[in-house]
């Protein structure tokens, strides 16, 4: 089994929210789903992704480093947080509080 684990300052994503940033984050599918959110809710979507996705690579990183655009994360009926990356058996977990989102990668073997 390995973890992964990631934490980013909400503010950063704020200043960094531009095009060429969303399109290097998010897939094409997130980009869609976030493009109408309220200011707010765009910067902890897109700091939660960012994070998750962060921490998955960390817990891949002894077998690939994939990009974060092939990286689609979506939410199940109950809005958790779900990935589906090639054979990897992987789950995840954001959470938001204030001013940071953190988010947990797990692989198993």
């Amino acid at each position: 089994m390995n973890v992964g684990i990631d934490i980013v300052e909400n503010e950063r994503v704020r200043k960094a929210l531009t095009d060429a940033f969303l399109r290097k984050v998010l897939s094409e599918d997130e980009r869609k789903l976030c493009e109408d959110y309220p200011l707010d809710k765009k910067v902890r979507f897109v700091a939660g992704r960012f994070a998750v996705k962060e921490a998955i690579i960390k817990a891949l990183s002894s077998y690939e480093v994939p990009e974060f655009q092939d990286l689609n994360i979506t939410n199940d009926p109950k809005g958790k947080p779900e990935i589906s990356y090639k054979d990897y058996k992987l789950s995840v977990s954001i959470s938001h509080e204030h001013n940071y989102s953190v988010a947990m990668a797990v692989l198993e073997e």
